[in-house]
């Protein structure tokens, strides 16, 4: 055989192996779509499926309802400004509602200890994005420092503006990774082994004015026979403590004025797990974010049941919120897997429910998500589907709904920010700059709901 015809041939069976491989499914990793296999994409635009599924958009509740000292009923009507979300809640006035945190912020300056809120997500909130903002903003409005929870020595702290960080001699464990023991996982769905010797050096960062120093430095660990741990705040204080073994959630407390926090772990015993340390203020406002990439959230139902009594009792939060869909929310993915989801993220929220029982929990949709067809890159069909399946799993979960899509400006809003250069080319997750904005729309509508309960409590008072 000549040489071109060799070429011919050899072309021949790329492009066929090229048009078998087309007949694969659509590939997806950690949440990342691989493009499918297409030798004609750049002739033939991909073109808008047609949306076939309606899903059924719960009741809107009823109107609040006033009591006043006469016993008077006065009818409540919520009031949301132009351009704000509201939040909305299907407690019918029951514990895991938004009830509990808008009293809490009612009364932060009389409380001894900060009022918290756990956010937990995806890859869409990983470094820090979006909940450094609204974190900031909250302790702008309301006082309080410092960045919250911090693990005990995760890559992933590299991404984080807010905090720096630096470890050696430890190992880390995370739920979508094997191996993973579920029973010694902390709040954060990691958990940490340290070698004799071990050290974690915590700074803040300059990047958020409030984050940038704290008062309370709480490492949170578990030593079932022994261990000593030596911390060394930014004053120079030194402080010390040998543990003795215990099953539960141990606590290492450290006070004062810092802005950075150095551990050192040595006469470690078998069986020692290092969970994360808390970096806040004794008042005010702190927000803890808890993102695990590639997650979907059904894992969250396996966090062992005395792991989050220890940390209510310990750490107790007001606000839970539960922020993710993006692992779903993929092409391709009928409505009978998300709805197969949101059952299992029902479990989540009861799990939540039983172990904080006083805390309000709040669902958050998931967010705008971008796909190229004949007309542009438009909002994924599956996204608003899972948006809609979302707002049906709070309402029957009897807890506060709060659509991210919407807020975040809806259909093509991603676009908008790529545009921007406030999110990133995969039309999915945000810039830190995007993050900012996107926070900016979010906050206002917890503000709005405190007014409209510090509203209906002042009727109640007449």
């Amino acid at each position: 055989m000549n040489q071109p015809a060799k070429t011919f041939v050899l072309i021949g069976v790329i492009v066929s192996s090229l048009l078998l491989m087309h007949q694969l499914p659509t590939l997806s990793v950690a949440g990342t779509e691989f493009r499918h296999v297409n030798i004609l994409s750049m002739l033939q635009p991909e073109f808008e499926e047609k949306e076939t599924d309606v899903i059924p958009v719960p009741k809107i509740p009823k109107p609040k309802v006033a009591t006043t000292k006469e016993g008077k009923s006065v009818r409540f009507v919520e009031k949301w400004g132009k351009g704000i979300m509201p939040i909305v809640d299907f407690s019918d006035g029951k514990a895991g509602g938004m009830e509990h945190f808008y009293a809490m912020l009612d009364s932060v300056k009389l409380l001894h200890r900060p009022v918290r809120i756990a956010y937990y997500g995806d890859s869409y909130i990983e470094g820090d994005i979006l909940t450094a903002d609204l974190r900031e903003m909250f302790q702008a409005k309301f006082g309080g420092n410092g960045v919250g929870w911090v693990d005990c020595g995760t890559p992933i702290v590299r991404l984080r503006r807010s905090i720096r960080q630096n470890y050696s001699g430890i190992t880390e464990y995370v739920v979508v990774k094997k191996p993973f023991g579920s029973s010694r996982q902390s709040l954060a769905e990691r958990y940490y082994v340290p070698r004799e010797g071990a050290r974690v050096l915590t700074k803040a960062s300059s990047h958020y004015p409030h984050a940038a120093s704290w008062t309370s430095a709480k490492l949170f660990f578990r030593a079932r026979t022994s261990l000593c741990v030596k911390a060394t705040s930014s004053s120079g204080a030194v402080t010390s403590h040998k543990f003795g073994g215990s099953p539960g959630v141990q606590m290492f407390e450290t006070t004062g004025n810092m802005t950075s926090i150095d551990y050192r772990f040595t006469n470690i015993g078998s069986g020692t797990t290092l969970f994360g340390m808390a970096l806040e203020s004794n008042t005010g406002v702190v927000l803890d974010n808890f993102s695990v990439r590639g997650a979907s959230g059904t894992t969250l139902a396996k966090i062992p049941v005395n792991t989050l009594n220890d940390f209510s009792r310990l750490r107790p939060y007001d606000l839970i919120i539960i922020h993710f869909g993006l692992n779903v929310a993929v092409k391709g993915n009928p409505t009978s897997v998300m709805e197969g989801y949101t059952r299992k993220m029902k479990k989540v929220v009861q799990h939540f429910q039983s172990n904080f029982p006083k805390a309000s929990i709040m669902i958050v949709s998931v967010s705008d998500r971008d796909q190229r067809s004949e007309n542009g890159f438009k909002t994924m069909h599956e996204v608003k589907k899972l948006v809609a399946l979302q707002e049906r799993m709070a309402a029957d979960t009897h807890v506060a709904f709060y659509n991210f899509f919407k807020a975040m400006g809806g259909e093509g809003s991603i676009k908008l920010l790529v545009d921007r250069n406030m999110a990133n080319k995969d039309y999915t997750h945000l810039s830190f700059g995007g993050g900012t904005a996107v926070a900016k729309k979010v906050f206002p509508s917890f503000i709005a709901g405190l007014d409209n309960y510090k509203r209906r409590k002042k009727l109640e008072q007449q």
